[in-house]
């Protein structure tokens, strides 16, 4: 909470608690003068004041427990310094109290709390420190207690978000550079075989480019948005393939306003374009996305390659489980089949 709300807060509070004591003082004239009138504006005024002097030593007991004494015995763990504060804590507090009823209210409200008796010091000591300390002095130090506590809860989350917005930022750090790898492979041999189709598949991945560097850069990004990156992925691996790839690309249902985590799928498109078979024409890679206002099923199958060499272990599927488990945990489900066929089938519970 920022502090001017914590600061009218406690003026709240201090106003309420002189609200809920002036109003039945005022009508029991708990304050009586030797010249007091009948009700009026003027002694309300008075016992206002006088009310508003009292709650003044509340207020200074309490500060002075949560501000001053509170931290030397819960954080500092000094106890000999705490117990110093306190004793001169209550001793301001009796010079503070004298100074009131003996210097401003007597002489100048006309007000003696103790009709013209002589008041020891001692006194003053016991009665503050039997009905002020067991109160507002414990107040203070259960007030410290709490927002001590409210506060290291804020920092332990702040802390988890910069945790968490950290991760997934090298997580999509990750993706990139693995994206980019495999693909400028693909152009390369395009270039290499003087292909017409290299300056096209150029422009495709300056698309893709142009996507992750923009829109891609947040968390969540349009579903269409997604959909149109893997689009021009697909398109690109067609290119690279000479028309020897083989991918059916399906969209069904109803794609709006959807919000999805940025490159979430690609990880799992080119997971199959790297390990599947892509010029079998009776088994080609399926991907398919059903999606609906509140869920989305993306199913991507290929027939494994049996005959695929690269041992390199790869990041994209471990980063995009990561992601998943901090974006959307307990809202997905990741199933994957390993066999003839390698299929993975993720469902999206989507905020409503």
């Amino acid at each position: 909470m920022k502090r001017k709300y914590i600061v009218l807060l406690h003026v709240a509070a201090w106003l309420l608690l002189i609200i809920n004591d002036i109003l039945p003082n005022f009508g029991l004239n708990a304050y009586p003068t030797p010249q007091a009138q009948p009700k009026s504006l003027n002694v309300f005024l008075q016992q206002l004041t006088i009310t508003i002097g009292y709650h003044s030593i509340d207020a200074l007991c309490f500060y002075g427990s949560s501000l001053v004494v509170a931290p030397y015995l819960f954080l500092k763990k000094r106890y000999g310094k705490a117990l110093l504060l306190a004793i001169l804590l209550l001793a301001v507090m009796v010079a503070w109290r004298g100074l009131l009823e003996f210097g401003f209210f007597k002489p100048v409200l006309d007000f003696d709390n103790y009709f013209g008796k002589q008041v020891p010091v001692s006194y003053y000591v016991m009665n503050i420190f039997w009905y002020y300390f067991p109160k507002y002095f414990v107040y203070g130090l259960v007030y410290f207690f709490a927002e001590s506590w409210v506060r290291n809860r804020n920092r332990q989350e702040a802390l988890q978000r910069e945790k968490l917005t950290t991760e997934l930022a090298f997580l999509r750090s990750q993706i990139n550079p693995h994206f980019l790898f495999n693909t400028i492979n693909d152009i390369y041999a395009l270039t290499y075989q003087k292909s017409d189709q290299a300056p096209e598949a150029l422009l495709k991945l300056s698309e893709l480019l142009r996507y992750m560097l923009r829109e891609g850069a947040g968390d969540f990004v349009a579903l269409q948005s997604e959909i149109d990156y893997l689009n021009n992925l697909v398109e690109l691996q067609r290119i690279g393939a000479k028309g020897n790839a083989y991918i059916h690309f399906e969209i069904e249902g109803y794609v709006g306003s959807q919000q999805v985590a940025s490159l979430l799928f690609v990880a799992f498109v080119e997971n199959a374009f790297k390990h599947g078979i892509l010029n079998d024409p009776a088994h080609p890679v399926s991907i398919h996305l059903q999606a609906s206002s509140d869920r989305i099923d993306f199913t991507v199958r290929n027939k494994y390659n049996n005959s695929q060499k690269d041992k390199t272990p790869g990041i994209g599927l471990a980063n995009v489980k990561r992601r998943l488990e901090l974006l959307y945990p307990g809202k997905h489900n990741l199933q994957i089949t390993e066999g003839t066929d390698y299929m993975i089938h993720l469902t999206l519970q989507l905020a409503a």
